[in-house]
């Protein structure tokens, strides 16, 4: 198959072996690469409600079929597992130039499984794949530090993925890093990674990618469509501010979680928006082949790096009640060195300092105060003082002190940076998503509060674009969704199912409706709903503070806002039905058969 290596490479940390298989080109045809492919693979590989922590529960690193082309913002890599936070499905993806190499080398996924008696790096050249003892060396260094050793004893050009400390401790937000600021988070791959005694993966690959007998035709297309589609107005936002132009914007709409969630509006954005950031910014940097050059980088005061991005702006900057640029850049600079996804982070320390301030706890941790909030990483990542409990997460903290109600998250994950009592049609996509509090999987925000195209104080009309989104306007559905995790576009992007379809007559040597484009994703979205129920997925729900009438907003923009619980459950509701799911969230078999799911519970 052209585009495809169509190998995957198979590591067994338990024994120290590796072996390699062909690809499964069945699946490949149907769920194309990325995400769906991910996701078959996980369907296969892990044990049906098997403990997370178990040696055999892989986590798989699956490229998509146009990584190491030309084709702009398709270096992406997702990395899948069973969560070992939320016991579901957990796909990340992570720019940079790994999945690139990763191809070069002659793979197009690398599943890992077993669990080293030793802390270990494994380096793959091209064929070879070796086991390095960790333990003396490598284990305990910091995400740029395992880069830089990596280079320096294995290969110049290699490209690493690792963990930080906070993965060692299997702290269970613990990212994957790669190319020092990019970062796999979110659900605990790097704490997975940390139980494995896997410390990197640095890979060397020195051969190509096959696009096919007419490479010239596609070479010619990927060049029109980059000047058509994507060097346009509508993705120079990424490169020119980034997404710290929400925060300003976010904040005014009464989205931006404040002081752990009890308020959208910060008075102390002016110091940390898009302005404030553009006054430091010193370059711009990209992924491999990518033409957007979206990663911000900047330098303040003796801290320096790319981002933070708007997520890490609203968590660990309003929901903390810091508003000093500075710090700001400190907490994101260390999490990034200690492995630690920053949204966790953010919501977990935010909460600590709303326990401390109400008197439940006192963690040392006030809203606005610097110095300990700078000091609360390094702590989480090693389980030490107040991050032995800060470590448990936000919902675990919560209850052991027992006020379930303020920890922020859905499945056991913390909630990203948009609050649903400003933008309503959040709580859907918050509740419906696939791996738990998300905002990567549907995004109506962008019609409720970016665009102003639908009002934010409504469910009415919501679960139709939930599911389906409209691309031709910015919106993403579900669906859309899944199908450019496949190829794994960059979101930055805003491509359109035309312009997949384009790309995809590629791929399938044919021409390719949006249609067929459509029923990928939406094929992909059943199978993971399967996955999940097959795990035993929590009911899909959001915090009840997030909709009841008694835990509306008293300031800002969105204040006495109140999305119902009933207004709610009906919309939920409508949800599931426009899906062809029972009033339960379970796919009938008439859709799963339509779609040509292969699988069944």
């Amino acid at each position: 198959m052209d585009f495809y290596q169509g190998k995957v490479l198979r590591i067994d940390l338990s024994k120290a072996t590796s072996a390699v298989e062909p690809l499964n080109t069945d699946w490949a045809e149907l769920y194309v690469g990325g995400k769906g492919l991910l996701l078959r693979y996980l369907w296969e590989e892990v044990p049906p409600k098997g403990d997370p922590w178990a040696p055999e529960n892989p986590v798989i690193l699956m490229s998509g079929p146009f990584a190491g082309t030309n084709v702009s913002t398709c270096s992406r890599l997702v990395v899948g597992c069973k969560s070992p936070a939320t016991g579901i499905l957990n796909d990340s993806y992570v720019g940079g130039s790994f999945a690139p190499e990763m191809k070069f080398a002659g793979y197009d996924a690398i599943i890992i499984q077993g669990e080293s008696p030793e802390p270990v790096v494994v380096t793959i050249k091209d064929d070879v794949v070796s086991f390095i003892p960790a333990v003396e060396k490598y284990w305990g260094m910091t995400t740029s530090r395992i880069e830089e050793a990596m280079r320096r004893d294995f290969d110049p050009a290699a490209k690493t993925m690792s963990i930080g400390p906070a993965g060692e401790r299997e702290v269970l937000w613990a990212c994957l890093s790669t190319d020092q600021f990019h970062k796999a988070g979110r659900g605990g791959h790097g704490a997975l990674w940390g139980h494995k005694k896997l410390k990197a993966v640095s890979i060397r690959g020195t051969g190509s990618v096959a696009v096919g007998d007419d490479a010239k035709v596609f070479l010619d297309d990927i060049y029109r469509i980059h000047k058509e589609y994507v060097l346009t107005e509508d993705n120079l936002w990424a490169h020119e501010e980034g997404t710290p132009v929400l925060a300003q914007v976010m904040s005014d709409a009464g989205v931006m979680p404040t002081r752990n969630w009890s308020s959208g509006t910060f008075e102390g954005v002016e110091n940390i928006n898009s302005d404030s950031f553009l006054k430091i910014r010193t370059r711009n940097r990209a992924c491999y082949q990518c033409a957007i050059a979206c990663r911000q980088f900047h330098q303040a005061d003796g801290v320096a790096g790319e981002g933070p991005e708007y997520e890490t702006i609203a968590l660990c900057g309003g929901n903390c009640g810091i508003s000093d640029i500075v710090a700001l850049m400190k907490f994101n600079a260390a999490c990034d060195e200690l492995g630690l996804d920053t949204i966790s982070s953010g919501s977990v320390v935010g909460l600590a300092m709303d326990l401390t301030e109400k008197g439940v706890h006192d963690f040392g941790l006030r809203f606005g105060e610097v110095e300990g909030y700078l000091k609360a990483p390094e702590l989480i990542a090693k389980r030490e003082g107040i991050g032995a409990e800060l470590a448990l997460g936000a919902r675990a903290l919560a209850a052991k002190y027992g006020h379930p109600e303020l920890a922020m998250e859905v499945k056991n994950l913390e909630l990203p940076g948009y609050d649903p009592r400003g933008a309503f049609g959040m709580s859907l996509a918050y509740a419906t998503s696939d791996r738990g509090g998300c905002h990567m999987r549907t995004y109506p925000i962008n019609d409720e509060v970016v665009a102003g195209t639908l009002p934010p104080d409504t469910l009415e009309g919501k679960p139709q674009r939930i599911v389906w989104g409209n691309p031709a306007e910015g919106m993403i559905g579900e669906n859309f969704s899944a199908v450019k995790f496949c190829g794994i576009w960059c979101d930055f992007w805003a491509i359109t199912p035309e312009q997949i379809a384009q790309l995809f007559r590629h791929l399938w040597k044919r021409e390719v409706t949006e249609e067929e484009v459509f029923r990928v994703g939406e094929r992909v979205w059943n199978l993971g709903r399967l996955f999940n129920l097959r795990e035993g997925v929590e009911p899909d729900d959001i915090p009840k503070k997030l909709y009841e009438e008694d835990g509306a907003h008293t300031t800002g923009a969105s204040a006495g806002r109140a999305i119902g619980a009933e207004n709610f459950r009906k919309a939920l509701q409508e949800v599931y039905q426009i899906r062809g799911w029972d009033e339960n969230g379970v796919p009938s078999e008439a859709k799963l058969a339509e779609l040509g799911v292969d699988v069944r519970l």
